[in-house]
């Protein structure tokens, strides 16, 4: 069964696609930290990875639904290093200290463009986090398939199974009764609350006229 004929049948819910989201974006982006830290030689803020983290969960929560193939990974991986590098390139010219006396202040536009290493990096990073991704993918999807075919099996046996148990249920009923007749006799006798003899003589209360 492939991706497409099982993400007919097979959607996530809410949990599984945020799950998936948050997990994709933390992969996305530490990979693409890394690729872009080695290729500038310059540490990161650490708000670009956060801001970087809760963007791609944002927006890949919407596509995380179904079970995605190999080339869609890749490309939304490609859009996601692109986006993420000029977050990150925008992030270490803020965090570069103020220096007027620094020629080249109108290339800010030519920086954000990734040059041949880090693009390289980026690229190569793409191809391989979707390749790995690719496969976590279908044994994600392979693993709820399985589980809701076994659910599935095993609800026949255990219903049929409660089915027997509820039938025995008739059997404690004719002791069940007798002991509510017992006490409902007692109840309106009022037997069993003082224990008397058969002939004992009760002379409490007011003495009874004698008939003429």
């Amino acid at each position: 069964m492939g991706p497409d004929t099982a993400s007919e049948r097979e959607r996530a819910d809410g949990g599984m696609r945020l799950l998936r989201s948050a997990a994709f974006a933390g992969v996305c982006t530490a990979v693409s930290a890394s690729a872009h830290a080695a290729a500038s030689g310059t540490g990161l803020p650490w708000w670009t990875l956060a801001a970087g983290w809760a963007g791609t969960l944002c927006l890949t929560a919407p596509l995380a639904g179904r079970e995605r193939s190999r080339p869609a990974i890749i490309a939304m991986l490609l859009c996601g290093q692109m986006v993420l590098h000029t977050l990150f390139c925008a992030g270490q010219q803020r965090a570069m200290p103020d220096a007027p006396a620094m020629p080249g202040h109108h290339t800010t536009g030519v920086e954000l463009m990734p040059g041949p290493d880090m693009f390289a990096l980026h690229l190569a990073a793409a191809f391989l986090l979707g390749w790995v991704l690719h496969r976590g993918e279908r044994a994600a999807w392979r693993m709820v398939r399985l589980s809701r075919r076994t659910a599935g099996a095993l609800a026949g046996p255990l219903a049929a199974l409660l089915t027997a148990l509820f039938a025995r249920l008739p059997l404690l009923r004719p002791l069940d009764a007798r002991v509510t007749a017992r006490r409902r006799t007692e109840d309106e006798t009022g037997r069993g609350e003082t224990p008397l003899l058969d002939h004992a003589v009760v002379r409490r209360g007011p003495p009874v006229p004698a008939m003429a």
